[in-house]
């Protein structure tokens, strides 16, 4: 159920919609990462089609397009409002309060466009050999940290998408998302992908402490940003990969 639940919540993969409650929710955190593997092989199977009748220079754009859709934007969207209120100026209320707006502002609309451009240009500068293990970690990988902010940070807010993970964590959701995401990055990169995953963890831990030190815990906007940045890093580091290749 937790990950049929996870599919639901992540992506928008047209599936029989159920009843969801706070604590059904919160089931789904420990596959996270497997929700992740999903996304990362409809991306692959993307790639591997579209390589077949469009020209290279297209592909980056198609995969972070059907990169987008799977998820309907919801991470972008969450990436932006925690944008906006971060640089905003001001104390930790009003940087909440931005973020409960709406409407995108500037800070918001320039950092979309900077992190399409980074997706499409790092998916453009990946090589043949790492380029399916990268759009299949990349989402497994963010996907994992977000667990580990769930789970080990606090909640900002009294309310909100997100709080329904705060109400119901488990310290063994973590565990059991980290052998999935583990697992699967040793799949499909052997020993390379274990020590990109500590990478990435080290670094999500640098974004959630920073976070933190902005606006005094996590919201459901900042668990979406989280994923959007850490997916970046993992593609960075299959890009420097691929150019020592």
């Amino acid at each position: 159920m937790g990950f049929y639940v996870a599919l639901l919540f992540l992506t928008r993969i047209p599936l029989p919609q159920i009843m969801l409650d706070d604590r059904k929710i919160a089931s789904s955190i420990p596959f996270f990462p497997l929700a992740g593997a999903v996304i990362g092989g409809i991306l692959s199977f993307t790639f591997l089609l579209g390589e077949k009748v469009l020209p290279l220079q297209v592909l980056p754009v198609i995969i972070t397009t059907a990169w987008g859709s799977i998820t309907g934007g919801m991470h972008i969207d969450g990436f932006a409002d925690t944008m906006d209120g971060i640089f905003c100026g001001g104390g930790r209320e009003k940087k909440l309060s931005v973020m409960k707006d709406s409407r995108i502002g500037a800070y918001g609309a320039m950092g979309v466009v900077l992190l399409l451009l980074f997706k499409i240009s790092l998916t453009g500068s990946l090589s043949r050999q790492y380029l399916i293990p990268a759009l299949i970690l990349a989402p497994v990988l963010s996907r994992w940290v977000m667990t580990y902010a769930i789970i080990l940070f606090p909640y900002a807010r009294e309310s909100g998408l997100g709080r329904a993970f705060s109400l119901y964590k488990n310290p063994w959701y973590f565990i059991t998302s980290s052998v999935i995401a583990i697992g699967i990055a040793i799949l499909v990169a052997k020993a390379m992908g274990f020590i990109i995953a500590l990478i990435v963890i080290v670094a999500g831990f640098v974004l959630i402490k920073y976070i933190i030190g902005q606006l005094g815990g996590l919201t459901g906007d900042t668990y979406g940003a989280i994923n959007e940045l850490c997916e970046i890093v993992v593609l960075l580091i299959f890009v420097i990969l691929s150019n020592k290749g």
